[in-house]
Formats: structure tokens, C-alpha cells, sequence
């Protein structure tokens, strides 16, 4: 269940786009949902995408292709390793 501060949170969102584009502001919903919660849970993608809309599978596809959302409890720290070529070139 979305807290109250993270509907109001999608809410002043969703003022920036046309509202037949709900979906475009599942990004924002996913951060706000993880800054609350340190992670998100595929509860807490199924209740934005009944709040945005759309279908579960959806909000999944996003969470899953970016790396900044934490889909499992994580540490207080993070270290990410760059390894594509323009880090190798840089000498990471």
C-alpha cells in the first residue's frame, strides 16, 4: 500500500504531463517508493501501476532495466563498479 506522502508525491508528478500519459511518471513513483522504503518490492510495483494505470508487467520492465532501483533489501552502502569501455579507457 502507498503511503499518504507518496500519493502526494505522484500526484504532484502527474501535473507535469497530459493526463491520458500517466505512465510516463512511473520513474518518479519507483524513486519515491525506494527513497521511503530503501527498496521496492513487486507489491509496491503492483499498487503504482494500479495507481498509474497500467499493467503490472509494465512498472516490472522499468524497475528491472535500470540498475538504480533496488528490487531487494541493500546495505546502507552501495559500490558500483563501472566496466563499459569509456571507465577501461579512463583506467578504472
Amino acid at each position: 500500500m502507498l503511503s499518504e506522502q507518496i500519493r502526494a508525491r505522484i500526484d504532484r508528478e502527474l501535473k507535469k504531463y497530459p493526463a491520458e500519459q500517466k505512465q510516463s511518471a512511473v520513474m518518479a513513483a519507483l524513486r519515491f517508493v525506494q527513497d521511503e522504503k530503501g527498496w521496492i518490492s513487486s507489491d509496491d510495483m503492483a499498487d503504482i501501476a494500479a495507481y498509474l494505470g497500467m499493467a503490472n508487467m509494465a512498472v516490472y520492465e522499468v524497475a528491472t532495466f535500470y540498475h538504480m532501483y533496488n528490487l531487494k533489501p541493500m546495505g546502507k552502502h552501495t559500490l558500483t563498479v563501472c566496466t563499459n569501455l569509456s571507465c577501461t579507457l579512463c583506467g578504472a
